[in-house]
């Protein structure tokens, strides 16, 4: 269930962020206005990334579910034993089904963020080396988050051009 929290937040965060701002005045020389988020998702490596979390989460849970499948029949069978079984060895039995089931969830996540913060190293370096090759070509002397403007000339936002840039440098990103 966490990982499930987890990939939301995620796919959250790379959500495409739409650029409709009206157009306020004249673009200003040097200013230049950059969405992090809508360039990763307009990106190929973050579609892919996106696309490999997701189907990831999906075989882990499936593996989860499996897994919790087995301690329940487990805990079932330790259930129909109870009246035959110690009281404390029937907690022991219990709290060891109990705490196998917390660990495999556990380790579930801990492969989920790993992977999860390895695509995000890769998209990080391209976005930084795509937004410095960029930043150059248009002489930014400053670049803003477009995303927390609330009008822009469009003229000053490099969004896509960095996209496009991040696309030369890495289609896909590798999580395992």
């Amino acid at each position: 269930m966490r990982i499930i929290i987890l990939f939301a937040a995620s796919a959250f965060t790379f959500a495409s962020v739409t650029a409709s701002a009206q157009t306020f005045g004249p673009a200003i020389q040097g200013l230049c206005l950059l969405s992090r988020n809508g360039a990763i998702g307009a990106s190929r490596a973050g579609q892919s990334m996106q696309a490999q979390l997701k189907q990831m989460q999906g075989a882990l849970s499936g593996d989860l579910a499996r897994q919790r499948s087995s301690i329940d029949q487990q805990r079932r069978t330790l259930e129909a034993r109870q009246n035959s079984t110690a009281p404390i060895e029937y907690q022991r039995q219990l709290s060891a089904l109990n705490q196998q089931a917390q660990a495999i969830e556990q380790q579930q996540n801990v492969r989920f963020i790993a992977a999860q913060t390895r695509g995000q190293q890769q998209i990080d370096q391209a976005l930084g080396t795509a937004l410095g090759r960029i930043v150059t070509r248009a002489n930014c002397s400053v670049v803003l988050e477009r995303d927390n403007s609330y009008g822009w000339n469009n003229a000053m936002d490099i969004t896509p051009i960095v996209a496009q840039e991040m696309d030369s440098l890495l289609q896909s990103v590798t999580l395992q």
